[in-house]
């Protein structure tokens, strides 16, 4: 039964017509889509809730109707979403590699280690037990199945990092920077990993990363992390207000910590290459529609930041 103090609040299901009609009301016109078209893509291509989100980066009139704003924007900021939070997995991914490749390698070479106290001792840091992290894969149509029916009394790290979340793996980094007396070439990683994660875990839970992307004032200047800022200070053509501005977007913040982390710890040219290819890529598309933009101040902004972002590193 539902309750009648908050039953009145929600809001109602609508059919494609009124998500239609309820977008009209708003301001949201249909010069570049028609209006047949929308239903297509909100019945085929994309759902009203997320396709709608992007409306966030769009100005308002004082009677709360959107200003400039076609549905072709929201339709071309989901395709565009949903390519970033592609690349935005790829990057991850190596950082992820990475990152255990290396950990994985001073343990290896530190002759106090033998590849399982490591393990006890991060339990103990976070007052769990194994089976905390094993109780996932011990049904026997899991992948990692013969992982915990040969380990299941006693992990050792390399097996541990297999079955672990992006979350616990950034939680093993922040423990073993600690664990290990604070080392210089872990000090970076150690602050700014946590960001890599928000951002991973947006585009890994086909979350909108572009939405509020326009916001400003999010971070508090002083809490913007150091290495992110003395990084932009060296990127050509953004001063320091665009600096400011532009990192106190969560989002913005975060993605900026991506980039600047994929680029510090990926060792392979390679797969460097293949990344900056995609951003560029990304942002080639992001420009095919730039006659609509072309009174999108906010939005342009934050394109013209990340071009600058990325020349510089490529």
């Amino acid at each position: 039964m539902s309750n009648p103090s908050t039953s009145s609040a929600l809001k109602p299901k609508l059919t494609f017509e009124l998500m239609i009609e309820h977008l009209e009301e708003k301001q949201v016109k249909f010069n570049h889509t028609s209006k047949e078209e929308a239903r297509i893509i909100l019945e085929n291509s994309n759902y009203f809730y997320k396709i709608t989100a992007f409306r966030k980066n769009f100005e308002k009139n004082n009677k709360n109707k959107y200003v400039n704003l076609d549905f072709k924007h929201l339709q071309d900021l989901a395709t565009l979403d949903m390519r970033l939070r592609y690349l935005v997995m790829h990057m991850s991914l190596d950082i992820e590699h990475a990152i255990k490749t290396k950990i994985l390698a001073d343990i290896t070479n530190d002759v106090k280690e033998d590849g399982y106290s490591i393990v006890d001792s991060f339990l103990k840091d976070e007052q769990k037990m194994l089976e905390d992290y094993l109780h996932a894969v011990k049904k026997d149509t899991h992948y990692n199945y013969g992982l915990y029916n040969r380990y299941k009394y006693k992990l050792p790290v390399w097996v541990f990092f297999e079955i672990i979340t992006f979350g616990t793996f950034v939680k093993f980094i922040e423990f073993y920077y600690r664990e290990k007396g604070r080392p210089v070439k872990y000090k970076e990683l150690n602050e700014l990993i946590r960001y890599v994660k928000n951002v991973r875990n947006t585009a890994a839970h086909s979350s909108p990363i572009l939405l509020d992307i326009t916001q400003k004032g999010q971070i508090h200047p002083k809490k913007i992390s150091f290495p992110i800022t003395t990084f932009v200070k060296r990127v050509p053509g953004i001063s320091d207000g665009v600096r400011k501005k532009r990192l106190s977007n969560r989002k913005i913040h975060d993605l900026t910590v991506l980039l600047y982390v994929h680029n510090r710890y990926i060792e392979s040219e390679g797969i460097k290459n293949a990344r900056y290819k995609e951003l560029e890529n990304f942002l080639l598309r992001a420009k095919r529609e730039k006659k609509l933009y072309a009174e999108q101040d906010s939005l342009q902004a934050v394109y013209n930041y990340f071009n600058k972002i990325v020349d510089y590193l490529c």
